[in-house]
């Protein structure tokens, strides 16, 4: 891609503005997450193998892993963040053992339950806009499920807004560009990434 001085933000600043970290939206449960205060961007990593031959060391790459996700979510009267945390959690199918005669006690989580609880009929999604609101560039994170769920301390001397850490681990991230900055030919659909 060619290096195109009067759409760069740093020779023509009133014709574009940078991507801001504070210009965000989740989607999570089938609805825009108003209350997500902050959120990791998708990372992959690589694996390697490597082979020792005399004094060298050679390194091949192997499997990606994409790293889980975190992100806080303020936690407010309505909706409750963790009360539908802890909901999304027993729609994944667990059960409390209370009663170890019942018979739903031996009941346990399964994948597709999990996935559908936090998705809820949509797409667990992470999106970038610009100054205006249009997004930029969207993350969709293919059976997301959640790994973890952390609320906040507690304290006399914190005054700062009760939060609640959600993990979330999925199989893998796909990416999609709605900046229009690279043409089809440029993408290898289908892959990571889409225009």
């Amino acid at each position: 891609m060619p290096f195109d001085s009067t759409t760069n933000f740093w020779t023509a600043p009133g014709a574009v503005d940078p991507k801001r970290n504070f210009r965000f939206k989740v989607s999570l449960f089938g609805q825009q997450i108003w209350w997500a205060r902050d959120v990791d961007q998708p990372q992959a990593t690589v694996s390697e193998a490597t082979h020792d031959f005399m004094t060298h060391r050679f390194y091949y790459p192997s499997k990606v892993t994409w790293n889980e996700i975190n992100m806080t979510l303020v936690d407010p009267v309505t909706p409750g963040t963790l009360d539908q945390l802890l909901l999304t959690l027993q729609n994944t199918g667990y059960i409390l053992p209370a009663n170890p005669n019942d018979i739903d006690a031996f009941s346990s989580i399964d994948k597709p339950s999990a996935v559908d609880a936090l998705a809820d009929g949509g797409a667990v999604t992470i999106e970038v806009l610009n100054a205006t609101g249009d997004p930029l560039h969207q993350w969709t994170l293919n059976n997301a499920f959640i790994k973890s769920i952390t609320p906040s301390q507690l304290s006399y001397t914190n005054e700062e807004l009760m939060t609640v850490g959600l993990g979330i681990r999925y199989d893998w991230a796909s990416y999609t560009s709605l900046n229009n900055e690279f043409d089809d030919a440029t993408v290898n659909s289908p892959g990571l990434f889409k225009v």
